[in-house]
């Protein structure tokens, strides 16, 4: 009798759990909001630099060459985000080896050819951002002194 008194609770306690979380998420649905194209389309990038950054785009939409000063300019601010998305890519890739190497020095447990190789994984990586995140600096101090 008991058995069946506490299978009888659970139940209605797991049900009255299931319908709490149904009703509590659906107050947590937010309605989404439109935004036309031209509205965002010369925000900066949050994880990643547009290419069209510089003084390309003003006023919601791209200039033309002849706006900017010309096509070699053009082209080169074009081609200094290239560089700087490319830097971008290379900082993110030293955050990932820095992870992994981290997980490296985890397990290797009391392994010193293993914690070794992992401060080694480590420590390139580390450098590997430093030289990033000052090559980026550079290249948008080259490409605002154009």
């Amino acid at each position: 009798m008991i058995q069946k008194t506490m299978t009888t609770f659970k139940s209605v306690g797991i049900a009255f759990a299931t319908l709490a979380m149904v009703f509590t998420a659906s107050f947590g649905v937010a309605a989404t909001q439109s935004t036309s194209v031209s509205a965002a389309a010369c925000d900066t990038g949050i994880i990643f630099p547009h290419w069209y950054d510089g003084g390309i785009c003003e006023d919601n939409s791209i200039k033309s060459p002849n706006e900017v000063g010309g096509i070699p300019k053009f082209v080169t601010i074009i081609a200094m985000n290239i560089v700087t998305m490319l830097l971008y890519v290379v900082g993110y890739v030293s955050l990932i080896f820095i992870i992994v190497g981290g997980f490296k020095y985890m397990i290797s447990g009391d392994n010193a050819n293993g914690t070794s190789a992992a401060k080694k994984t480590i420590l390139n990586a580390v450098i590997g951002l430093v030289i990033s995140i000052f090559s980026i600096a550079i290249v948008k101090f080259v490409a605002g002194a154009i």
